[in-house]
């Protein structure tokens, strides 16, 4: 078989695994297409039954028949003993040539260590001053100081060469060790594999051939992320999607084409198929796509093995102990009876025909009547017996039946009569019918598929040797797989079955992976759209199950910065940004890098928005814009009688810009609600605003508050402005509280 190499291209990341796509360059051998081909180095955890190959380039009469999943096992590359015995040996006298002179070295900085001036002994009677001579102490110390450094510092570059060579020499060693063949056995790595059965017409030697072989992978999530950078004025920024992708599929991703998509990867995705509603005489439904009613002649096909295989399965027939006796004249039939002669004839005609003896109480109409004849002799009767069961057990195996066998003795009825009872089921199943009533020869079921019978890859051939299934497709047990059949033709000494539990933890292990702050997996954010997004260069993704961040595309979005105030809860003004999404493509629930100028500023969850919505985007507090509130309140009487309580609330706001550039604020105030149901005689008189307010409209996503209005205002670098507010409550004497508190 032909292995062809093949490389991974590219590879789309759904919300939960991966859809991974393989290139093959395919060349002719001897000027002639390959009936097989095999594609190796898959990953252990991907899905057998998403296994798709196609011809993306090449002749038009080049095709794939038929693929099938299998393993491969890599072994590490042949190690060259003698040439690391002689690398070692090298090693080896490195290390004793730079040891020797190290201990040179270290020598000589002691005999270098101990030079010192000396001066030669006066005797005391004799001693006379003399002049010392510095300038030789001078010298000789100079001497002593640079020949110390020079040796100090040849011998720190010989303690570094003596460990490089004992590293090289242990690693030598360990490659001796490796290239033993048990060693090298339990370091062999186990891979999927695909085999594909081609054909078609050669091609130019200058055009290859390219196959493109999809495969579904579990253990690969990803989540979108966002960096947002803007101006210090607020005023225009970029928005750039990223996706931060982790996966442990058992292989990397090398310079792939990476696309995300939200999609779930296991949902199938078919076209429906709708049903006609027609007018008229009932018609049969249409066969389902993929299927077919078996073939007739089925049990004909097999005819000939049956007949080569029956002489090796049938055993000597034992003598007779004693003949059999006469055979006694047929009784006529009556007319009632359902079994003519012409039918005995057949009967005697086909082999493997069995008798069964029926009870006396079985209806006349499946039973032969046969003469009495002489009981045998007393002595004879249990050689008799024996020889006719044994006669039977042989017949019913090998021969057809005779006459005396079908007409046995049978227990007599009210006259006293012996009969041999044969059931029409025995006769229907030796002409062939296997088995069945008369009723059901002539008009056989038919056969309906199941989804079981359309799921080719779980389908199995039954062997020659089962009566029952042979020649018909059926399901395979589910704890008998391809992979395992697959299996039992490996021929090394390598735990697989090993191999794919660790691969199958390590997939399951991604599912406790913790997400990044503020991150929402894309089957919770996405809705009820399904997206998918291309990465604008190929990137690298190993399997490691850490979060890779990568960048996705470049976001038109409309950006315009805001400054929101609720003087009411908080006097300070907080920075906003609305974000209108001008793409056809949703914006997925994420984090946001927002980075100020070139400063980091904070990171923000980014709700989820459809094409063309807009949300607002909060970024801190801006400590530059002084907000400061002030409230009176009035209480009076009022009405026509005096009877109503009149509350009458002022409100100002004194807003102030201490900002370089031009700010639009928006100053949020809230108003009493009145209850349901008290609309006639509580009022709410919104007097005096200055300048006008409005209610106020929230985005989606927010939580709308009832009552709540809302300031527009246009704020000058450095300009101050006040906004006043006055509102009167009416409330009628019915309607207050004796001694309340009537101020909250």
């Amino acid at each position: 078989m032909l292995v062809v190499p093949s490389m991974l291209d590219a590879v789309t990341v759904h919300a939960e695994g991966a859809l991974c796509t393989r290139i093959a360059t395919l060349q002719l051998v001897e000027d002639r297409v390959p009936n097989e081909i095999q594609l190796n180095g898959l990953p252990l955890s991907l899905r057998t039954g998403t296994l798709r190959a196609a011809v993306r380039q090449g002749p038009p009469g080049l095709t794939i028949r038929a693929i099938r999943p299998t393993f491969d096992v890599q072994l590490p590359p042949e190690v060259d003993v003698p040439q690391e015995h002689r690398a070692l040996e090298e090693a080896l006298s490195r290390v004793s040539d730079v040891t020797a002179r190290l201990e040179v070295t270290r020598r000589e900085l002691q005999a270098v260590g101990k030079l010192k001036p000396t001066f030669p002994p006066q005797k005391k009677a004799r001693y006379t001053p003399h002049q010392t001579p510095l300038a030789s102490l001078l010298a000789l110390t100079s001497f002593v100081d640079t020949e110390l450094a020079t040796l100090n510092a040849r011998q720190l570059d010989l303690e570094r060469e003596l460990r490089d060579a004992e590293n090289d020499v242990r690693l030598r060693r360990q490659r001796l060790h490796e290239a033993s063949s048990s060693v090298r056995g339990e370091r062999a790595r186990v891979y999927r594999a695909a085999v594909l059965t081609l054909s078609g017409n050669p091609w130019p030697r200058e055009t290859p051939a390219l196959i493109a072989l999809e495969y579904a992978v579990p253990g690969a999530l990803w989540v979108p992320t966002y960096d947002l950078r803007l101006p210090r004025t607020l005023e225009e920024g970029t928005l750039r999607m990223r996706a931060t992708v982790s996966q442990n599929t058992g292989e990397d991703w090398t310079g792939v084409k990476l696309s995300v998509s939200t999609a779930a990867l296991d949902r199938r995705a078919e076209v429906p198929e709708l049903k006609a509603l027609r007018i008229g005489r009932r018609q049969p439904p249409p066969p389902r796509s993929g299927w077919r009613e078996p073939p007739p002649g089925l049990d004909e096909l097999f005819a000939g093995y049956d007949a080569r295989r029956a002489p090796a399965l049938t055993k000597p027939r034992p003598p007779p102990m004693e003949p059999p006796p006469p055979p006694p004249a047929p009784a006529p039939y009556r007319a009632d009876d359902e079994i003519t002669g012409s039918g005995m004839e057949r009967l005697r005609s086909v082999p493997g025909s069995a008798v069964r003896s029926a009870p006396s109480s079985a209806p006349k109409a499946k039973r032969l009547m046969a003469p009495s004849a002489p009981p045998p002799r007393p002595s004879a009767a249990p050689q008799q017996e024996g020889a006719r069961s044994r006669s039977r057990g042989s017949f019913a195996r090998n021969q057809a039946p005779t006459e005396e066998e079908v007409l046995a003795e049978a227990p007599g009825d009210d006259d006293d009569m012996p009969m041999a009872s044969l059931d029409l089921a025995d006769v229907d199943g030796a002409m062939g019918g296997g088995g069945a009533s008369v009723d059901r020869l002539s008009a056989a079921p038919r056969l309906e598929p199941s989804d079981s019978l359309l799921d080719y890859d779980r389908l199995t051939l039954a062997a020659a040797d089962d009566l029952e299934g042979r020649g018909r497709l059926r399901s395979r047990p589910t704890h008998v797989t391809r992979e395992l059949i697959a299996l039992q033709a490996m021929q090394i000494q390598v735990n697989v079955l090993s191999f794919i539990a660790v691969s199958e933890q390590q997939v399951a292990s991604l599912r406790h992976l913790p997400l990044p702050t503020w991150s929402v997996p894309p089957r919770e954010s996405a809705m009820h759209f399904d997206a998918k997004f291309d990465l604008e260069s190929r990137v690298d993704v190993p399997s490691d199950s850490a979060w890779h961040t990568l960048p996705v595309l470049s976001v038109p979005v409309g950006l315009s910065a805001e400054y929101v105030i609720v003087p009411s809860v908080e006097p300070k003004a907080f920075r906003t940004v609305r974000v209108e999404n001008r793409t056809p493509y949703p914006l997925l629930a994420g984090p946001v890098d927002v980075t100020l100028g070139d400063e980091f500023l904070m990171t923000s969850p980014l709700p989820t928005m459809p094409p063309g919505a807009t949300q607002r985007l909060g970024l801190g507090v801006e400590e530059s814009i002084k907000v400061a509130r002030n409230t009176r309140f009035d209480e009076a009487t009022g009405g026509i009688f005096g009877g109503a309580t009149m509350l009458t609330h002022h409100v100002s706001v004194e807003l102030a810009n201490r900002l370089a550039n031009r700010i639009l604020v928006e100053v949020c105030e809230r108003v009493p609600a009145v209850p349901t149901g008290y609309e006639k005689d509580i009022k709410v008189d919104e007097t005096e605003t200055a300048p006008p307010w409005q209610k106020r409209t929230p985005l989606p996503g927010e939580t709308p508050v009832e009552g709540e209005r809302a300031w527009r205002v246009v704020l000058q670098p450095g300009e101050a402005q006040t906004l006043k507010a006055t509102w009167t409550v009416k409330i009628p004497a019915s309607k207050m509280l004796g001694g309340g508190n009537r101020r909250t």
